[in-house]
C-alpha cells in the first residue's frame, strides 16, 4: 500500500511505501522529542489491542512529562491515521517550525527511484502549506 502526500495546487507531491511514512513520522517524532521517538518507533511491533494500549500509555506519559501538548499539530500528523488523514496550515507551520534546522542526512523516505532531496522539499513544501494556507493531506 502507498502513501501519497499533497495539497492543492501544490508543487509537491510525495509518494512512498507504508515504511516511509512510518520513517518520516518517526524521525519527527524524534525530533520532537527522543523518548518519545523511542516509543513511537515500537508502534510497528503492536499488533493487538493491548499492544496498542501500551503503546498509547506510554506516549501519554511522555507528552504529559515533557509538555508536548503545545505541539499539538505535530502530534496531530505523527499520530494520525496511516490513510485519509490531514492537518491544516498552522501544523504545517509547527512541523516546519520543529524540523527547519534539522539535518536528516541521507535519509529518505519517498520510493527510492524518486528520493532525493526528500527531507528539504518537505520543509519547502509545508512553508508552501502554511503560506497558502493549504491544508496537508495524505492517502
Amino acid at each position: 500500500m502507498g502513501v501519497s502526500i499533497s495539497a492543492t495546487n501544490s508543487k509537491y507531491c510525495f509518494d512512498m511505501g507504508g515504511g516511509g511514512f512510518f520513517d518520516l513520522r518517526k524521525n519527527i517524532a524524534y525530533v520532537l522529542n527522543k523518548e518519545l521517538g523511542k516509543v513511537y518507533e515500537t508502534l510497528i511491533y503492536c499488533h493487538c489491542k493491548a499492544d496498542f494500549e501500551e503503546h498509547d500509555r506510554k506516549a501519554d506519559e511522555i507528552i504529559a512529562k515533557y509538555d508536548l501538548d503545545r505541539y499539538s499539530g505535530v502530534l496531530d500528523f505523527v499520530y494520525g491515521s496511516d490513510c485519509g488523514g490531514s492537518v491544516d496550515y498552522k501544523a504545517c507551520k509547527q512541523i516546519y517550525d520543529l524540523i527547519k534546522d534539522e539535518d536528516f542526512g541521507d535519509k529518505f523516505f519517498r520510493y527510492v527511484m524518486r528520493a532525493h532531496n526528500d527531507y528539504e522539499e518537505f520543509k519547502e513544501f509545508l512553508l508552501e502549506c502554511y503560506s497558502h494556507r493549504r491544508q496537508m493531506r495524505w492517502s
